[in-house]
């Protein structure tokens, strides 16, 4: 009755957290809607700062790990007031490390804007302001992930798609806004998830009578952070660098169907992300050598999403050129459907192998298994090299050999995790 009860609780989180996620990301790309207000020049710029801070999320992937893990861990009084006190001096970092780039930006203040050709500053400043919430927030999500606080993990995730949104939307359509306008509302969004999920937190942040007592052991947090950020990274780059590889090595007229197609099958990624997230936290609290159910639910429930997901693209993309020719409004877009749509199931199933992969990542970095990383860091590594090979050789590879390369090395990502989550699974004197 009890696991029944597990099982569905489980089912129940993940379905939540899947939902939150998919409306967040829809809300968040639904943005570039405005970009139709915006001068082509403006909007390019745009484009470029969202990527700037999507680069800055990278040195942030391993906070929103360990918080979870420190937070779940958390059970005894002294625990809590470590998390406390750790906390409040993590943020302290954080807030020391931004000051330190906007001051060295500001410094490089004329070079940095000829680079980037901005005419007015304005822009640029916003983006430094989204620098503190965006390293604040993977801590605060943290937190309510390893308490187990999905409802409001998921409602921060839905604030700032939906902040996002009506900001943008409001100081571009409504106000004229251009580049430094959509960085303010994407600026809007971010401030609101990091205030909500702060507030929901705040009993763990602020601590308790008695967090004074709390220690921080600096090279400790420091161990626990660079083997996640390196394990999160690895599935990060394989997720991510062939859209870099394919600008570079395909026509440009091929680099946007390719960009389109790929944007499907990384969203598979994203959607069955939840249910690892929901996994980490009570892996946390597991006790050391038992036989676990909550990995084969999320790797189940992982491996049904993205086969349906994988079925449904597949029969769209055979479907809508047919669909094309029915409707005249599609019909006009035809010649880009087409050159889309054969390249959708090449990256859904390609991608599959990795959504799985990061459920072993998961499992591994929830219980410290951080001797796993430097083998997941290799796979990513000889991804890379055969990557940049490609990119080298004197016949250009097609689309496909491309989209073949990824879905080969997220196997042998797959492979890896999976004998490294069976081989580092026994007991914690494997850590």
């Amino acid at each position: 009755m009890i696991e029944a009860d597990s099982k569905r609780a489980f089912y129940r989180q993940g379905s939540w957290l899947v939902i939150t996620t998919f409306i967040s990301g829809l809300l968040m790309f639904a943005v570039h809607i405005f970009g139709g207000w915006m001068s082509p020049e403006e909007y390019g710029l745009f484009v470029t700062l969202l990527q700037i801070l999507n680069l800055m999320m990278i040195p942030a992937l391993g906070l929103q790990t360990v918080f979870a893990q420190q937070t779940a861990a958390a059970i005894m009084p002294q625990q809590q007031f470590d998390l406390a006190k750790s906390t409040r001096k993590m943020l302290l970092i954080c807030l020391c490390v931004w000051m330190a780039i906007a001051v060295l930006i500001l410094l490089n203040q004329e070079a940095i804007l000829e680079s980037l050709k901005i005419e007015k500053p304005t822009a640029l400043y916003v983006t430094l302001l989204l620098g503190l919430p965006q390293l604040w927030l993977p801590v605060l999500l943290g937190i309510l992930q390893g308490r187990q606080n999905f409802a409001w993990l998921g409602g921060a995730a839905i604030a700032n798609g939906v902040g996002r949104f009506a900001a943008v939307g409001i100081i571009v359509a409504l106000l004229g806004g251009q580049a430094a306008g959509a960085t303010t509302g994407v600026l809007i969004g971010l401030t609101t998830a990091c205030l909500l999920a702060g507030w929901h937190g705040r009993q763990v942040w602020l601590g308790q009578s008695g967090a004074s007592r709390g220690n921080f052991e600096a090279k400790a947090w420091l161990k626990r952070i660079i083997p996640l950020t390196l394990g999160l990274g690895a599935g990060q780059f394989m997720l991510s660098a062939d859209m870099i590889a394919a600008r570079a090595i395909l026509p440009e007229a091929d680099s946007g169907p390719y960009g389109a197609a790929g944007m499907i099958g990384r969203g598979l990624v994203v959607f069955t992300g939840p249910l690892a997230a929901v996994m980490f936290p009570k892996l946390v609290r597991e006790v050391a050598g038992t036989k676990s159910r909550v990995l084969f639910q999320a790797l189940l429930g992982t491996a049904t999403l993205g086969v349906l997901a994988g079925i449904g693209c597949t029969l769209a993309a055979w479907l809508l050129p047919d669909i094309a020719d029915r409707f005249s409004a599609l019909a006009a877009k035809k010649k880009i459907v087409t050159e889309i749509t054969p390249l959708i199931p090449y990256f859904v199933w390609s991608m599959l192998p990795l959504a799985l992969a990061n459920v072993f990542v998961a499992a591994l970095l929830a219980k410290e298994r951080y001797r796993a990383v430097p083998w997941l860091v290799g796979i990513a590594v000889a991804y890379g090299l055969m990557l940049a090979w490609l990119a080298n050789t004197a016949e250009p590879p097609s689309q496909q050999t491309i989209i073949l390369t990824l879905g080969g090395f997220n196997l042998a990502f797959l492979g890896t995790a999976a004998a490294l989550a069976r081989r580092y699974a026994p007991s914690p004197e494997s850590r």
